[in-house]
């Protein structure tokens, strides 16, 4: 990482009157969770031993819950249950901390439907997940609009079973996370679409805000896109393609975690009182 590029991160956090942190998969790496792509990614480990590429791809499908009904149910109960246990790193924390020095505080829009930073501690009216939640269920069909929270759903779905899968309460059929899954015409998108209007209604307040995009990389580039559209000061942190089409952006190269603590270290720097 270069020093200067961090003191530039620094410079920009520190003059902002509020952060829109943008993140994709990468910024959950450090919780432990793999990403969602590659040899190691959470689709692969999460699939049934013996599980072939194939039989991976069609799970990521949109008709998988009406085309496989038993194997999604019991992929999508691990994922459920692996997000539930797992505790958000550090960088989130030193994120929230930044945040709440701000004016306006912090807006979060993510790929990511892990919920890691609710349970960080980001306010729930301040975050835009833009593929979903895994933690909201909905009719799998879907029969209507509805779309419910999964914690009134067993708190362990490890080894849950097509019997005790979720239904939809209004017509019985099997319940599906609320995620947007490859050729998925049933996602519901109001869940999202609300989060996107509380963004720009947010956004009409800060006067010199900056976005911090952590981890997003380029298979799915809908993070870069959102980040590169704003035309605001830009600092993008991935492990890999840190380029970027905004000549001013700043660009660390190197984990979530491990910039975010060299930021910070900076940012305490610059706070310490001057020795006399």
């Amino acid at each position: 990482m270069n020093t200067h590029e961090i003191d530039r991160a620094a410079g920009l956090i520190a003059d902002a009157d509020a952060l829109i942190i943008a993140a994709g998969a990468g910024m959950s790496v450090d919780s432990g969770l793999p990403d969602f792509r590659g040899s190691q990614g959470v689709w692969t480990t999460l699939g049934s031993p013996g599980a072939t590429n194939d039989g991976l791809h069609e799970l990521l499908q949109g008709s998988c819950f009406t085309a496989n009904s038993r194997m999604a149910m019991e992929f999508y109960g691990r994922a459920l249950d692996v997000c539930r246990r797992t505790t958000p790193h550090q960088g989130y924390g030193l994120l929230l901390g930044w945040a709440r020095k701000k004016a306006h505080g912090a807006f979060v829009y993510t790929s990511n439907v892990d919920g890691q930073f609710q349970a960080a501690g980001f306010t729930e009216a301040h975050i835009l997940e833009c593929h979903g939640s895994i933690h909201h269920f909905q009719c799998a069909r879907p029969c209507s609009p509805h779309i419910w929270p999964a914690s009134e759903i067993s708190k362990s779905m490890r080894t849950t079973h097509s019997a005790d899968w979720p239904r939809c309460a209004r017509c019985g059929g099997p319940a599906r996370p609320n995620v947007l899954l490859f050729s998925d015409p049933a996602w519901l998108v109001s869940r999202t679409n609300a989060q996107r209007l509380r963004l720009e209604v947010w956004r009409s307040a800060p006067e010199n805000p900056v976005v911090i995009e952590i981890g997003a990389g380029l298979a799915l580039p809908s993070v870069r896109m959102f980040s590169e559209s704003l035309r605001i000061p830009l600092i993008r942190i991935n492990t890999h393609d840190v380029h970027a089409a905004i000549a001013t952006a700043v660009t660390l190269q190197g984990t979530a975690l491990a910039v975010l603590q060299r930021i910070d270290r900076e940012l305490s720097r610059r706070l310490a009182p001057a020795n006399p």
